[in-house]
């Protein structure tokens, strides 16, 4: 017999009605357990009485939905019932509840290829799946069947392969984003169809080939981001006859050469022009002709002849023309009359002569370099406004300085007035000075969790913000305090879960980036449905002011704060009415499999333990190829766990718990338990084990085994605590300065061994003091290679998605998309300044690569040990090792990858850095670790131990690479 859908879907909805009300404002406290267990009884027995329903959804909806459950096994979110009626999260439906209209699942952790029933779902308007990095492959055929798509959100995947013809076949659609991907070839000439385009992002891949033609066809388009790829040639001619209202015009750091197109002057609705790190030659005197142009960047290109005037364009904020071809000349005039300017860049442009005193009276100007350049004479400030906040105009041949009341950022480094006056002029030659408050404490809040700003005056709240990078691909206004306040305000005012500016925490990472933490209003945690919505809304461009220039988010990863334990809200009562209706409805459900399950069970058993491999199928990549690292039955594990008992628990991070146990050798393990949110298929288990059993070296944390039956990495037990433990005050351990050479010393050596040794290479991914232990003679290793990718031919960059910690992530790998050997470099630069300063690199107001740089540029070494240098390592540190080893970080954090050394060369300056010491002190390394008695850590009846504790431990699965990792 047929049932309405509509009766059963009655039945549905009061069942999920019922079991959600833990979760909502329904009046389930109300009502005494005994009722509610009631209650439960007869929804159950209600719902065993109807046959199986009709879903409202079409049935090629609901197939093509379940396929792609199915192809991504989703672990953030889970969709049961019917797609439209039970309001499937990410899933939007008509008015009818009879079609998908938007499939929309950004950051929710979803990997593998895009499952090619997608194309069945054809009424579908919206396609959201940013921001999923192990969506891998190639963009499949089918999708191109969805004719009614309006929006594609494909950005920062794992996506390969070209962007086929077939993408012309979208001729509804308004916003295209591929960018933050790996796509190559060229762009396809059937883009010209696509007469509704509005927004049009290709940026950060490595397509190539010239621009084609085509595109003047999009007579819609107010967005080209094309940057960050390897087009080349001239652009054609055309392109903009048809004078498209393009808002932005962004087709930076690619290998464009010859003039820039003269119809570029039809575009006079452009507000943002980013040609720079090109090849262009010339500028047309069109482009003269846009009035509503706020930013214009063309420096890094091959322009000649006299210095580019742009005085009518008279709303300018911005200007970059440094490093070109100039012929040299004066200061130009023209600069005197830009009102609106508040940041002017033309580093390297052959100026000469001095610099007018009036132009720093512009009243908006916040920020000027005009380093490199032949300037000379006196620099007059005593005009200067008072929002002017950082000049730069070192190695120039200034000779004299007036300052007057101007009290900002001033760098003349390389001037012949630091040379002739070096002690008069001292603050103004070397930069901004900074604060010598103490950092805030951090209220020893466990690993991802931060103090909430919101909390009341005195008091401590630990929190789980939502947090992530925000790339700038087109400032119009400097990174400076006054566009920080704007920036949060904006998020306020367009994210509705928001009500103070207190809640987003904004540091400035470099000149182009910042981290951004969104913290709930005075409590622990975001509910993760609010917290998915606000990182929807800042990756869909909706919560920044127009006012700053468009922006790339990277999100550090889906919100997944474990904590362990929170009140619901729900009374006594209404808790025990849900759980006994819970308990009565699974015991019948599952009543009727147990027998069979038991039987199965059994028979399985004996095989998993005699046979551990017969679980490995040969879609999974055959056999394991291990070296050193042993199995371990489930049964095993839990008899030296005590069935994994709190007294054995000593961490717990993203990836799960970890335990401290003892093998029936005696050996004392660290037991890795992935909890379900964090393991991978297994395939990616079996190559992360196959990887980790094959890296042996004294400065690694060695694996000593695995669990199939639950995916289990079994480690070396180090007793000693993370370098994080004991530079923040957690261990007994003193951290004095040649403790802390050594330290740095082994772990590099460890790295090295990652980068040099092991065949393929291995990049780290996430190199951060809570990831360097310590063993019982204080001897450092390196943890966690989880994040690991492999480079297949040795030292080439990799595309790549990166998950690792806010402070130590590489700035150039944001404006580049490859992660390469020199991201983990500089990671570990900033571990060198952790070391020398007991800082995190991230504290509510300071960055300490940011504090280290300005104190040295204020007043040199003095400066930094007076405001930075940790008390334990200014006494026994010698001014020689302390600058070296400063050097040494300063290189490894440039903001250019090319200028940093190699850990072979790390590892190299930071022997000669501690011969020098052991030279200076008669010290004896060996006696040294020998003499000391390390911490012995027992097992505690608590989950807060800190030791393994690594908050983005994951498995770099996804890369389906069965790889043999051999020393070289």
């Amino acid at each position: 017999m047929k049932t309405d859908h509509r009766v059963t879907s009655l039945a549905t909805h009061f069942m999920l009605s019922f079991y959600r009300c833990q979760a909502s404002f329904c009046l389930v406290g109300r009502i005494n357990a005994m009722k509610l267990a009631n209650l439960s009884i007869f929804v159950l027995m209600l719902s065993m009485q109807l046959p199986i329903s009709y879903s409202a959804v079409n049935q090629q909806d609901l197939a093509a939905l379940q396929a792609i459950q199915e192809a991504w096994a989703p672990t953030s979110f889970s969709w049961s019932g019917d797609p439209c009626e039970s309001l499937w999260f990410g899933i939007t439906c008509d008015q009818n509840g009879t079609s998908v209209i938007k499939l929309e699942l950004p950051a929710q952790s979803l990997g593998g290829a895009l499952p090619p029933q997608i194309g069945s779902l054809t009424s579908l308007q919206t396609l959201d799946l940013s921001y999923n990095t192990g969506i891998v492959g190639n963009l499949p055929s089918e999708l191109f069947l969805l004719s009614n798509l309006v929006e594609l959100f494909l950005q920062n995947c794992g996506l390969t392969g070209t962007i086929p013809d077939e993408i012309g076949n979208l001729r509804k659609l308004k916003y295209l984003a591929l960018n933050q991907n790996s796509f190559t070839g060229t762009i396809p000439t059937t883009i010209g169809q696509l007469s509704e385009m509005f927004w049009l992002d290709f940026s950060y891949n490595q397509l190539s080939g010239n621009l084609p033609l085509a595109l003047s066809n999009l007579t819609k388009a107010g967005h080209f981001h094309l940057q960050m790829n390897n087009f080349s040639g001239t652009i054609p001619v055309g392109i903009f006859a048809a004078k498209q209202p393009l808002v932005h015009l962004l087709l930076y750091s690619n290998s464009f050469d010859g003039p820039i197109p003269s119809d570029i002057g039809n575009l006079s609705s452009l507000d943002i022009l980013r040609l720079d790190n090109n090849n262009f030659t010339s500028v047309p005197s069109s482009l003269m002709q846009l009035p509503t142009l706020t930013s214009l960047q063309l420096d890094h290109n091959n322009l000649t002849g006299d210095i580019v005037n742009v005085s009518s364009l008279t709303k300018l904020q911005s200007l970059y023309l440094g490093h070109n071809v100039f012929t040299s000349g004066p200061f130009p005039s023209w600069l005197l009359s830009f009102s609106n300017l508040s940041s002017l860049d033309i580093e390297n442009g052959g100026l000469e002569g001095p610099v007018p005193a009036s132009f720093f009276a512009s009243p908006n100007l916040e920020t000027v370099n005009l380093g490199y350049n032949h300037l000379n004479g006196t620099l007059d400030l005593s005009q200067a406004n008072a929002a002017l906040m950082d000049v730069n105009l070192q190695q120039n041949n200034i000779t004299d300085l007036l300052e007057g009341t101007f009290n900002g950022s001033l760098n003349l480094q390389g001037n012949n007035i630091c040379v002739s006056n070096p002690n008069i002029f001292n603050n103004a030659c070397s930069g901004e000075v900074t604060s010598n408050a103490a950092p805030p404490s951090s209220c020893g809040c466990q690993i991802g969790y931060s103090p909430n700003p919101t909390a009341a005056a005195g008091s401590c709240l630990c929190s789980y913000p939502v947090s992530g990078i925000i790339v700038f691909t087109g400032l119009k206004v400097p990174l400076v305090p006054n566009t920080i306040s704007v920036l949060q305000s904006s998020f306020v005012n367009n994210i509705p879960l928001l009500n103070s500016t207190d809640q987003v925490l904004m540091l400035v990472t470099s000149s182009t980036t910042l981290s951004a933490s969104i913290y709930p209003n005075n409590t622990q945690v975001w509910d993760v449905t609010a917290a998915n919505l606000i990182i929807s809304l800042i990756s869909s461009k909706s919560v920044l002011t127009d006012a700053v220039g468009p922006f790339l988010f990277f999100p550090t990863g889906p919100y997944n704060p474990l904590v362990s334990s929170r009140s619901s809200g729900l009374s006594g009562g209404a808790k025990a009415g849900i759980a006994a209706g819970v308990v009565i409805s699974v015991l019948v459900i599952a009543g009727v499999a147990v027998y069979a399950l038991l039987q199965r069970k059994r028979a399985e058993k004996a095989e998993k333990i005699s046979k551990p491999f017969v679980l490995w199928k040969k879609k999974d990549g055959g056999p394991l190829k291990l070296k050193g690292a042993r199995f371990f039955t489930l049964g095993e594990i839990k008899k030296i766990t005590n069935n994994f008992s709190k007294a054995h628990e000593i961490g717990e991070g993203g990836f799960g718990k970890v335990y401290r146990a003892t093998l029936p050798s005696g050996e004392e393990v660290a037991i890795k338990r992935l909890d379900a949110r964090s393991q991978q298929g297994t395939t990616e288990f079996k190559n992360e084990i196959e990887l980790l059993s094959r890296v042996h070296h004294k400065n690694l944390v060695n694996l000593v085994g695995f669990c199939l039956e639950e995916q289990m990495l079994i480690y070396e037990y180090l007793p000693n605590g993370t370098v994080q433990d004991s530079l923040s005050g957690k261990t007994s351990i003193r951290m004095d300065w040649p403790r802390r050479l050594q330290v740095a010393l082994d772990s590099a050596r460890g790295l090295a061994y990652l980068h040099n040794e092991a065949d393929p290479s291995i990049f780290h991914r996430d190199i951060k003091s809570a990831n360097i232990l310590l063993d019982r003679n204080l001897v450092a290793k390196v943890a966690d290679f989880g994040l690991s990718k492999f480079i297949v031919g040795g030292g080439e960059e990799l595309d790549t998605q990166v998950k690792g910690t806010l402070g130590y992530l590489d700035p150039e790998y944001y404006a580049t998309q490859r992660y390469t050997d020199k991201s983990d470099v500089y990671s570990f630069g900033v571990v060198i300044l952790e070391l020398i300063t007991s800082r995190k690199p991230l504290e509510q107001g300071s960055f300490i690569v940011r504090e280290v740089r300005t104190a040295l540029q204020r007043g040199g070494l003095p400066a930094v040990r007076l405001s930075l240098v940790d008390a334990e390592v200014g006494k026994s540190c010698p001014d020689s090792q302390l600058s070296a080893l400063l050097n040494l970080a300063l290189r490894c954090v440039d903001e250019s990858c090319e200028s940093r050394p190699s850990m072979k060369q790390i590892v190299k300056e930071l022997e000669d850095i501690t011969a020098a010491y052991e030279g200076e002190n008669d010290f004896d390394q060996h006696n040294y670790v020998s003499d000391f008695k390390g911490v012995d850590r027992s097992p505690k009846n608590e989950s807060e131990d800190p030791l393994y504790d690594s908050s983005s431990f994951q498995y770099s699965g996804g890369y389906g690479v069965s790889a043999t990792i051999e020393p070289k």
